[in-house]
């Protein structure tokens, strides 16, 4: 904190590139009654983090639907030259300060975790609302933690609610040494038992299998979808195919999950046709996810892979590694 009643915040003052985020002094907000104040500790970047920013769809989006997509993206976000929603970052990690008055659940110093779809989280303070936190994990640091939410989540809807692999079930992950990537191949390997392939650059390949992976493909070298290999589950997290492409390598009753699903014209196709070995789904950021993470991670199953850290005076150069697309793990902002 700077001087009394104010805290360094990154400020977004308009839709564009990284150079748009400023560091700036501003009033530490006050909780409304179903709120609680923390002192925020540390966030990571998400896609819609650059979203937020950029007032862009994301790159994945095939042309037509990327232009479409961006329009709607800047009006949901306030306005088509700046968005109203200005100090960016969701994820978050902290302590709390203070409670609004309807907040029972929770006390003073309490160190907690979570997703707020509101953003407000590229700051010292920030304000929660009670329904969102969740318990920190106890063996991680809050740096550490930092990296957990927006990253976690997809790979828990993918394996928990679209399609549960069984022990022994083959699964690829196609982006396995990403900031969901990794977490996907944990997941899969050490929460469901399931035999996993990762698919990834040959800079990762040595990481990828120490987070647990039984086999790496480095995807310069090889074209993996004219394996001969079944899989019962294809997580596809970087776009890099569509189930047309993967039908050779997937089982018969097997599932593609994509995770951008408006990467291509065929995938849209699939979800309008209800096409049973396509799925995809919004990522689950509730407090009650966010609460099973933890668990998992205080029993070892899963941790973060972490590929840079930024104090939040160089959240510009953090928004800059991310958009490389070649962060091995997640990209994290430190606030203590």
């Amino acid at each position: 904190m700077t001087n009394s009643g104010k805290m360094n915040a990154v400020i977004c003052t308009k839709f564009g590139p990284p150079e748009v985020l400023k560091l700036m002094e501003v009033d530490i907000p006050t909780p409304n009654a179903d709120e609680v104040l923390i002192r925020n500790y540390g966030t990571s970047i998400n896609t819609v983090d650059y979203i937020h920013r950029g007032g862009k769809a994301p790159k994945v989006a095939f042309w037509g639907m990327r232009q479409i997509l961006g329009l709607f993206l800047r009006l949901s976000f306030g306005g088509l030259r700046k968005p109203k929603q200005k100090i960016p970052g969701c994820g978050f990690t902290g302590e709390i300060i203070s409670l609004g008055k309807e907040v029972l659940d929770w006390k003073v110093g309490d160190h907690v975790y979570g997703y707020s779809e509101k953003g407000g989280a590229s700051a010292e303070y920030m304000t929660v609302s009670a329904s969102v936190l969740a318990k920190k994990p106890e063996n991680l640091s809050f740096q550490e933690t930092a990296a957990v939410p927006g990253g976690s989540t997809p790979a828990l809807i993918a394996f928990r609610d679209l399609a549960t692999p069984k022990k022994g079930d083959k699964v690829l992950v196609i982006g396995a040494s990403g900031g969901i990537g990794t977490f996907a191949v944990q997941i899969a390997k050490n929460v469901y038992g399931a035999e996993v392939t990762g698919v990834c650059g040959p800079s990762n390949i040595e990481m990828v299998k120490e987070i647990g992976a039984d086999f790496v493909i480095d995807y310069t070298r090889e074209d993996y979808t004219k394996s001969d290999i079944k899989y019962e589950i294809i997580l596809d997290i970087v776009s890099a195919q569509n189930l047309s492409k993967c039908k050779n390598i997937l089982a018969s009753d097997g599932t593609y999950i994509a995770n951008n699903p408006i990467s291509s014209p065929r995938s849209i196709f699939h979800i309008m046709t209800n096409n049973k070995q396509f799925k995809t789904g919004p990522a689950d950021e509730s407090a009650a996810a966010m609460n099973l993470i933890c668990e998992w991670i205080e029993s070892g199953k899963i941790r973060p892979v972490i590929d840079s850290v930024y104090p939040l005076s160089q959240t510009v150069e953090a928004h800059r590694r991310y958009e490389t697309g070649h962060a091995k793990g997640r990209v994290v902002i430190s606030i203590e």
